[in-house]
């Protein structure tokens, strides 16, 4: 729940730094009499400033249900690690740590920055699975991906590629 709670405030955060750089923007490019303060203070006083306001709040509160997911495929995390490696460079993903039953993958620099470092990927072994937390838009790409590697190194194995 914590991690829940933070992720929100990020985005809340990030959301406003975004809205009032299109306030200043707007601002900036038009040529009207009216002070940005007059502007924010115009933009309060009708039902769809504070529409706006409440949907930024409702936004940042529920992404991280509908931003973050989790899949499971069928493989093992040491005979498939190449696999899993290669899917994440497809990402755009580098190793961080490795353990016996865990890789951990992030991005770099910038990428990382404009995912308010929130761009970890954990595979985990589960039994005679695999699941893959982070992002949805990593670690589902990354399941998908890896699931493929695994099924042709299969098929090459047996021969039929």
């Amino acid at each position: 729940m914590k991690k829940y709670i933070i992720r929100s405030v990020k985005y809340l955060i990030a959301f406003c730094v975004v809205y009032v750089a299109f306030m200043a923007l707007a601002h900036y490019t038009d040529h009207l009499p009216v002070t940005f303060a007059e502007r924010w203070q115009l933009m309060f006083a009708t039902w769809r400033g504070w529409g706006m306001v409440v949907g930024i709040i409702l936004l940042a509160a529920t992404y991280p249900l509908f931003g973050f997911a989790k899949r499971s495929i069928e493989a093992d995390i040491v005979a498939d690690r190449e696999q899993f490696d290669m899917a994440a460079e497809g990402v755009g993903l580098k190793l961080v740590s490795a353990r016996d039953s865990e890789l951990v993958y992030r991005a770099d620099g910038l990428r990382r920055l404009m995912r308010l470092f929130e761009d970890e990927v954990r595979v985990r072994q589960n039994g005679g699975q695999v699941e893959v937390e982070g992002l949805r838009s990593y670690s589902v790409r990354m399941a998908y991906d890896a699931e493929r590697y695994i099924t042709n190194k299969h098929r090459r194995e047996r021969g039929e590629i």
